[in-house]
């Protein structure tokens, strides 16, 4: 029977092969450990990919608010051509 400082130096295979055919309280704490700084690993990942996902969504709500006002602005263009169309249009008339 190795002991945990054997186990902790083996890769995850190695171990994983270890506890289906000789499993025993030492691998147990090793596999334990591991599966404890796997876990920080992937809360840390998680916890990084939420902080670009809330940055994306500031992102586009920044951009919402970009295309409303450009949305704005179009419409007021587009008034003031029509306008402007019905003013040449009254001044051929009066022609």
């Amino acid at each position: 029977m190795s002991d945990r400082n054997y186990y902790r130096t083996e890769d995850d295979n190695r171990l994983i092969e270890e506890a289906k055919y000789n499993p025993n309280g030492e691998l147990a704490i090793a596999l334990g450990e591991r599966l404890e700084n796997y876990m920080s690993e992937a809360e840390a990942e998680i916890d990084e990919w939420r902080d670009r996902a809330a940055d994306l969504e500031r992102d586009c709500n920044r951009l919402d608010d970009k295309i409303y006002e450009l949305q704005a602005e179009i419409d007021k263009l587009e008034l003031m051509l029509g306008e402007r169309d019905r003013v040449i249009d009254e001044l051929k008339k009066g022609n």
